[in-house]
């Protein structure tokens, strides 16, 4: 997941890879917008496919993971799992953490830079990533992976009243649409029965997205620093607050088997550090549509691998919630990108 995304994803270093190195400089209102697709290299589109399939295959695995481990269990690992990974990555590439405190006049303070890693581990990747799991307790995987794709039509409505963003007639209409594919993902009928099982689980999922919408607010206002060193730190304050969650969660670890430490492991390498590194780099060499073009294609992965697994039946009104989610995410893109990729597109220039 980007970003999230995981997922953030995506869902979550694509925000501060605008500040990454000497390449970026600020652009002004009146210069065009970056092509998504010219210039894009071979290699360009192979991490592209490989973002959208890591991504899409998240929810197979954290399926596979909840069938003996509970959702804390699933979140720390993984969260543990990459924030090894993504520093020992900053680190061989020239970058450090920063320090936990700095001198300000006679007393030391925590860096502004912690703080929104911080906050960013706890919203952005703590709190959704234990929102999956328990969610796909009770779901199938492909419909948490339709739900991701609602997540940039959250995050308009989150920047229109927390980043004074305007909102325009295509984000409106692309919001309306969305949020209509959701209720055909919930089901007319179930909503009768709000308190079901079910309906929760979806509502958990819900507020996954909100927490990823929120995080990408956020993080404009961010401190300048190198987008691996940001990613590094964001995952390490993640996985300390989830910490708790898997020593605490009742989990009796005799009955973990093979699968469901594998497909925890596999989080934390693939959807969660592996998809950070290529987002970071899609970014710089392509610029930030290229790489939220990802956004079509998850859900879609997500669908065909539960199908392929575990035999989930695609319902036709999974199917009717994620066109309108998907045609509700293009026509608010129409005009030009929103949210974070909006504000990416003014930062920094794909690398030639």
């Amino acid at each position: 997941m980007y970003i999230g995304i995981s997922h953030h994803a995506v869902r979550r270093s694509c925000l501060t890879a605008q500040r990454e190195g000497p390449s970026w400089r600020p652009m002004s209102r009146s210069e065009p917008q970056l092509t998504v697709l010219s210039d894009a290299s071979v290699k360009d589109w192979l991490m592209l496919l490989a973002l959208t399939f890591i991504g899409g295959s998240a929810f197979v695995f954290i399926k596979t993971a909840v069938t003996v481990a509970e959702p804390g269990v699933v979140s720390g690992i993984r969260l543990w799992v990459a924030a090894i990974m993504l520093l020992a990555y900053a680190y061989a590439t020239g970058r450090k953490l920063p320090s936990l405190f700095v001198q300000s006049k006679a007393k030391k303070k925590i860096d502004k830079r912690w703080l929104f890693m911080i906050a960013g581990g706890l919203i952005g990747y703590t709190i959704p990533f234990t929102l999956f799991p328990l969610a796909q307790k009770t779901l199938d995987s492909m419909l948490a992976g339709i739900y991701m794709a609602f997540m940039p039509l959250v995050t308009i409505i989150m920047a229109y009243f927390f980043a004074r963003e305007k909102l325009t007639a295509p984000k409106i209409i692309g919001f309306a649409l969305g949020t209509l594919g959701v209720i055909f993902l919930i089901g007319p009928a179930a909503l009768q029965d709000i308190g079901s099982s079910d309906v929760t689980a979806q509502l958990l999922l819900i507020l996954a997205n909100v927490c990823y919408a929120t995080y990408a607010v956020m993080m404009r206002w961010a401190p300048e620093m190198p987008a691996r060193t940001f990613g590094a730190g964001t995952v390490l304050c993640s996985a300390l607050f989830a910490t708790p969650l898997m020593l605490f969660s009742g989990q009796d670890w005799s009955v973990m088997t093979s699968a469901s430490w594998i497909s925890s492991i596999y989080l934390g390498i693939m959807p969660s550090g592996v998809a950070t590194i290529l987002i970071i780099n899609l970014i710089r060499n392509n610029g930030a549509g290229f790489m939220a073009m990802a956004n079509y294609g998850t859900p879609v992965i997500a669908i065909v691998m539960g199908m392929l697994v575990f035999a989930e039946p695609l319902r036709s009104t999974f199917l009717i919630g994620l066109i309108a989610i998907l045609a509700g995410l293009a026509i608010s893109r129409s005009k030009q990108f929103s949210g974070a990729g909006r504000g990416l597109q003014r930062l920094i220039r794909p690398r030639k």
